[in-house]
């Protein structure tokens, strides 16, 4: 077995299984679901397979992370919040340079054994979301994704997952677990109205 070929297998096998965390309360549901599909691209190297960090901001130039999550959530309705979670790599070099995160809405299917270069990357559409923060502490990174979600909710059809973008800065950035060698897998929160 290539090397290639068993980092996709692995990727399939800790990525592929959606798990769901749910708190009820009278007046709202909250819902934490993993990813069923995680790839990542780098502009400065070729991909093979998934690694167990990425990194935003840093100087290896442009980074994307890209998830996809089964439909299930949709039982409940449209979200009213929606929070994609990235839990920070432990150890990672700390970096007060600011980072900016790009959330955009993935426009096609897609595959993650099919992005290795920054050229393969899908086509991405609105809405999206933005967030600029400070690395200077090995900190989770929170970005609001409510409207990604409640179009994802109105549009089950054109729902291909979310993109996390960001360009390359001139030190280590921000670097985060894909859950692939411990770790918590990037994860969607969501908050739902009950039904009276």
């Amino acid at each position: 077995m290539s090397y290639r070929t068993l980092a996709t297998a692995l990727c399939l096998s800790a990525c592929t299984t959606p798990s769901y965390e749910a708190a009820n309360h009278p007046r709202s549901t909250r819902l934490v679901v993993t990813p069923t599909a995680i790839a990542t691209l780098s502009a400065d190297h070729q991909t093979r397979g998934l690694p167990a960090e990425i990194s935003f901001g840093s100087a290896f130039g442009r980074s994307a992370l890209y998830l996809q999550f089964a439909g299930d959530w949709r039982r409940l309705g449209t979200p009213q919040q929606a929070t994609l979670a990235l839990s920070a790599s432990e150890g990672a070099p700390i970096d007060d340079a600011p980072v900016t995160l790009e959330a955009w809405r993935v426009n096609g299917a897609w595959q993650p054994d099919e992005l290795q270069h920054w050229s393969d990357q899908p086509a991405l559409a609105p809405p999206h979301a933005t967030l600029t923060f400070h690395a200077t502490s090995a900190q989770d990174a929170r970005i609001d994704v409510s409207e990604l979600l409640r179009f994802a909710a109105q549009n089950p059809e054109r729902d291909f997952g979310i993109a996390l973008l960001a360009g390359g800065g001139s030190g280590h950035g921000a670097s985060f677990a894909t859950g692939m060698s411990g770790g918590n897998t990037p994860r969607l929160e969501l908050q739902f109205v009950n039904k009276r």
